[in-house]
């Protein structure tokens, strides 16, 4: 009997240091994409065909004409969706509905974008919907922006 109950401890004590050490991956990854600047609170969602997916929590930045999107919960070091600024189309803006405002960040409004022929809609900030738009806008001379 005292066998059964050390192997049980055994592999509790194995799964919460598991568990430890992936939240401590955690901290350590979003530590290391912050400390690289720019970094904004931002949720994801992709449309497949005429319907929307679920919502994925993350942080995203601008890095030269790129736009990265970082996974929140993911061990993963890299970004998991990164969208060049010349394929990037602005369709609008609004402010999340009831439904969004459980599932997000608090006070977010949904943006909605086309990237070549993938449609997908961000929840962000107004500080970075207003960066957002001003980065889309102010492309380098010679580029031409589609804000249809």
């Amino acid at each position: 009997m005292d066998d059964g109950l050390g192997v049980f401890e055994t592999v509790l004590l194995i799964g919460l240091c598991l568990l430890a050490l992936s939240v401590v991956a955690l901290l350590v990854r979003r530590f290391v994409i912050i400390a690289h600047g720019g970094v904004f609170d931002c949720g994801l969602r992709r449309w497949r065909q005429e319907s929307p997916g679920g919502w994925a929590l993350g942080m995203a930045r601008y890095s030269g004409n790129l736009f990265k999107w970082y996974r929140m919960f993911s061990l993963i070091p890299r970004h998991s969706l990164k969208l060049n600024r010349e394929d990037m189309v602005l369709l609008g803006t609004r402010p999340m509905d009831a439904m969004e405002s459980l599932q997000l960040f608090d006070e977010q409004f949904v943006v909605e974008l086309r990237h070549k022929d993938v449609r997908c809609e961000l929840s962000m900030a107004q500080p970075s919907l207003l960066g957002l738009t001003s980065w889309l806008e102010s492309s380098p001379v010679g580029y031409l922006y589609d804000a249809t």
